[in-house]
């Protein structure tokens, strides 16, 4: 598998510092050419991108200060300008009722963050492969919240 080539700029949204720092390393390992940004909470994050800088994939953790991702969200998709980056959730939530919102507001996917590294890189290159021009989102509540609660990362097939 090689990396989506259209990815030249990812953003990561998340206040914990460890996560920021496994995230980058993941991304690194996987592909050493897209500029990854960090912002730490949910104000920060929607001043960057509507000061313009539109990246083409969004990692957004739901629990930050200030401004949390679900609100995030909803302000990205509300935005002519924001609504079309592609959002994945990483976040340690496995509440249904959270990954039900996600989808309600948009997100185009979710998966509770892994708990060793091994794992996270295998879902950083699942991620990372994804022709984000061609998929938009999973088309139904019931398969967003299959994929968001079965544990693995989940083949192209199993997404569309």
């Amino acid at each position: 598998m090689s990396p989506n080539r259209q990815i030249k700029h990812l953003i990561i949204a998340d206040d914990d510092e460890d996560d920021q720092l496994l995230l980058k390393e993941a991304i690194q390992e996987f592909s050493d050419s897209i500029l990854t940004t960090i912002i730490p909470d949910g104000k920060q994050l929607m001043s960057f991108l509507n000061k313009g800088n539109v990246p083409e994939l969004l990692l957004l953790d739901l629990n930050m200060p200030y401004k949390n991702g679900s609100e995030c969200l909803m302000e990205i998709r509300a935005n002519d300008l924001l609504r079309n980056i592609p959002v994945v959730i990483l976040s340690t939530s496995k509440n249904i009722r959270d990954i039900e919102l996600c989808f309600n507001f948009g997100a185009n996917l979710f998966f509770t963050k892994p708990c060793s590294f091994q794992s996270l890189k295998t879902l950083i290159r699942s991620i990372l492969t994804i022709n984000w021009n061609t998929f938009k989102a999973v088309s139904s509540k019931q398969k967003f919240t299959q994929i968001a609660t079965s544990g693995h990362v989940p083949l192209m097939e199993e997404i569309q």
